[in-house]
């Protein structure tokens, strides 16, 4: 059986030099693989169906019979990898915190120690925007159970 850390070596390379970082392996019972795939822009399905062929061939070549899955992460997803933070600078996010708060706003700075978020603040009269914190507060990865970014819907 292949294990993540064997899928993950062959996905690396298959992913140098595409600008795309890999976000998740996991092998599945029943020789399911799973492969999220990213990118700081945007990854299309030509991309992700090229990327499956390919890992494909190579993984057939060492003899294993696996159902292989490649994706991006869903936009309800939690964040996995630090490179996933960096995609979503300048976005909305929401900060599951390990005390139980949430808070939502915008993502303005990731480092490897935390994030710095301007923490939005819903409005008291109904129909106005939310207000955003004029600064920011630092939030310290240690602090961060998860981090999912928002969806938005435009109301016309």
């Amino acid at each position: 059986m292949i294990s993540a850390e064997d899928v993950t070596t062959i996905v690396q390379r298959h992913l140098q030099n595409t600008g795309h970082f890999l976000v998740d392996v996991q092998v599945r019972p029943g020789n399911k693989v799973v492969v999220e795939v990213d990118d700081p822009g945007s990854i299309d399905l030509q991309q992700l169906a090229r990327l499956n062929r390919s890992v494909r061939e190579e993984i057939d070549a060492l003899g294993e019979d696996v159902e292989l899955q490649v994706s991006s992460p869903g936009m309800g997803r939690p964040f996995k990898v630090f490179q996933q933070y960096e995609k979503h600078l300048g976005r909305t996010v929401k900060v599951d915190l390990q005390d139980g708060r949430m808070l939502e706003g915008v993502l303005e700075s990731v480092s490897s120690s935390g994030l710095e978020l301007r923490i939005k603040h819903p409005s008291k009269v109904k129909g106005r925007p939310d207000k955003l914190d004029p600064d920011t507060t630092p939030i310290a990865f240690d602090d961060v159970r998860s981090t999912k970014a928002s969806i938005l819907f435009n109301r016309a």
